[in-house]
């Protein structure tokens, strides 16, 4: 009986992809400069629904992050709250027609964000600003450099299928 409603079931069902992918965080110092942490373990699931794309949940290990310096990776993973919440968390995301919505929960905090995105070779790229103060984080200085609050996030992922 099984196989026979199993081939009704997938057909039924939205078309749902398990998803990993990439986020880079770009990041601008004063009085000059800036720089890239990325990861590439991103990992969560993706939904398609005619024109609509969900997701229940998505993950990235703080400390799969890489900046480019050693030092810099750990000074960004302390400033983050990688010690009591070691995962940043998108969930409920809603997108559609170039837009969305959703939630991050970084450093024990959950904000509600919006988004913009858009699908190119098979790939659904979104991008967002996040306000480090918005998250109780601290504002970061280190040897008379200083760390910009607001940095920008982009984030690629396999679009699910139309």
């Amino acid at each position: 009986m099984l196989k026979s409603i199993l081939p009704l079931i997938i057909i039924c069902s939205p078309l749902a992809s398990y998803a990993e992918g990439t986020i880079q965080i770009s990041v601008k110092l004063t009085p000059a400069g800036s720089f890239v942490a990325k990861s590439d373990r991103l990992k969560g699931d993706l939904t398609r629904t005619g024109a609509e794309i969900t997701s229940q949940k998505m993950s990235v290990s703080i400390d799969s992050f890489k900046t480019g310096m050693s030092l810099r990776d750990e000074h960004f993973y302390k400033h983050l709250g990688y010690e009591s919440q070691p995962k940043a968390l998108l969930s409920a995301i809603k997108a559609s027609g170039g837009k969305g919505t959703g939630s991050l929960e970084l450093n024990g905090v959950k904000k509600e964000i919006q988004f913009a995105y858009e699908e190119k070779d098979s790939m659904m790229v979104a991008k967002f600003d996040v306000n480090a103060a918005d998250f109780k984080m601290p504002h970061a200085k280190y040897l008379g450099v200083e760390v910009n609050d607001i940095v920008s996030i982009e984030v690629r992922v396999p679009a699910p299928k139309k």
